[in-house]
């Protein structure tokens, strides 16, 4: 009986250091390498991708938007809906999708295909079905944050409405 007891008390105390070890792991950051993309990311922004190439943009907001539903911190998706932002003259929402964009964007090391908007930000919109060795979205993110940045402070902001003055 007071063997069990022990074995017990051991056995518990195993389970209470495993499940704060595993709480640990998921409260830290990720700083490695994800695997490839999951098919059901993979594909709306390949069809986004394609919706973008044709000048359907709402099409493709909506293709990079159901991929975020699926992957919330996906870069390629966060940065495909900055540059649509960005071409609608939302410059605040484009900064915004880039900012989410640029805390994983070193995770994701799937390779690639570029597009650039004149005068615009960069759309590295098609992820491929390869793994590199870096990201090469992180590059990507970094200078069309930069960029926008850059056009933001260039760009006269119109003064906010306010209400008139109550009469009398």
């Amino acid at each position: 009986m007071r063997n069990t007891r022990k074995l017990m008390t051991v056995v518990a105390c195993l389970l209470a250091v495993g499940l704060l070890f595993a709480a640990v792991g998921l409260a830290q950051d990720r700083t490695g390498p994800r695997a490839m993309m999951k098919e059901d990311v993979f594909t709306p922004l390949t069809k986004g991708y394609d919706f973008l190439k044709e000048g359907k943009y709402e099409a493709a907001e909506y293709q990079f938007k159901d991929a975020l539903s699926r992957d919330r911190y996906n870069p390629f998706a966060l940065n495909n809906l900055a540059v649509l932002q960005e071409r609608a003259g939302k410059l605040k929402d484009a900064l915004a999708y880039l900012n989410d964009a640029k805390a994983h964007a070193a995770e994701y090391f799937d390779q690639v295909e570029q597009t650039c908007f004149v005068d615009g930000l960069c759309s590295a919109v098609k992820p491929q079905r390869k793994m590199g060795t870096k990201s090469t979205i992180a590059p990507i993110i970094d200078e069309n944050y930069n960029k926008l940045q850059e056009k933001i402070s260039k760009t006269p902001m119109s003064p906010e409405p306010s209400t008139a003055p109550r009469m009398k």
